[in-house]
């Protein structure tokens, strides 16, 4: 284990907020079987923050919203009416799977529904 934290140490360097910050914004992708590739962004302490003032009492509001905002940035053709009329499936493996995702890399991201950025480069 000590030799895998010497090796990340190295390759990962210190911590830059500036560069979290900037690779946050990158455009990711996860494989949802039955869908395909879905192509999202992450949401940031600011945009969670946001939608739960301003929907504090509508818990599924607040998922799609967080879920528009997330594949949005990524899809023009995104529109809440859209996410709205999708059967609920659809709606709640999409929620489970963007909202879920996180910035920092799954140990096994070769899986259908493991989230690795677009473009990432082993």
């Amino acid at each position: 284990m000590e030799e895998y934290e010497a090796h990340m140490q190295q390759r990962l360097g210190k911590f830059n907020i500036n560069e979290v910050l900037r690779q946050a914004k990158d455009l990711r992708s996860v494989f949802v079987e039955g869908l395909g590739e879905v192509r999202y962004v992450l949401l940031s302490e600011a945009d969670i923050t946001e939608i739960a003032k301003k929907y504090p009492d509508d818990a599924r509001e607040r998922n799609l919203q967080a879920l528009f905002r997330s594949l949005a940035a990524s899809d023009a053709e995104v529109t809440l009416d859209k996410l709205r009329a999708l059967p609920y499936d659809v709606s709640r493996v999409l929620q489970e799977t963007v909202l879920n995702a996180s910035f920092l890399p799954q140990r096994k991201t070769l899986k259908p529904g493991s989230t690795t950025p677009a473009n990432f480069k082993a």
